[in-house]
């Protein structure tokens, strides 16, 4: 068994994890699974709001892409190690990371917009004027009228 950080972990137990987990979050530079960002969509009438926190990844290495309605999120975290230092502990992750989300069929894609402020990423897409919900009033009224029907019975002939 191997003690790290404060946790007693097996070897063999770490590596099938890393080996599932991996693909649903980062993959560090040395095949390593870093976590996946806290994610956040929100759905309001207007517009679908996605919030991802990604401290110490710069603007410039967010990728955002929208295609056959499938929002992307790629993003690269550089390591930050100091030459000549011996590291007693490091709990720091850093990698790339992807992530995609399907959204509803109805968005405006030219309408998208994303912002990134002290670390969180948001994004906003908004919904068409079709796929915003409407409300079908229920009116009041007479009997609705009856369907006549006649039957055609080829017995009379």
């Amino acid at each position: 068994m191997v003690r790290t950080a404060n946790r007693l972990a097996t070897v063999p137990f770490d590596r099938l994890f890393e080996a599932v987990a991996a693909p649903l979050g980062w993959a560090g530079p040395d095949g390593g699974l870093l976590r996946s960002p806290d994610t956040e969509v929100v759905e309001t009438e207007d517009a679908i709001f996605v919030m991802m926190e990604m401290p110490g990844v710069r603007r410039d290495d967010l990728d955002i892409g929208l295609e056959s309605n499938i929002l992307t999120v790629r993003a690269t975290k550089g390591t930050e190690r100091m030459e000549n230092a011996r590291y007693h502990l490091s709990e720091r992750r850093y990698g790339t990371f992807s992530r995609s989300f399907v959204l509803p069929r109805q968005v405006d894609a030219e309408r998208i917009e994303a912002q990134y402020t002290d670390g969180v990423l948001r994004i906003v897409v908004p919904k068409t004027e079709q796929a915003r919900r409407r409300r079908i009033e229920v009116r009041a009224g007479a009997e609705p009228a009856r369907l006549e029907t006649t039957s055609t019975d080829s017995s009379e002939s």
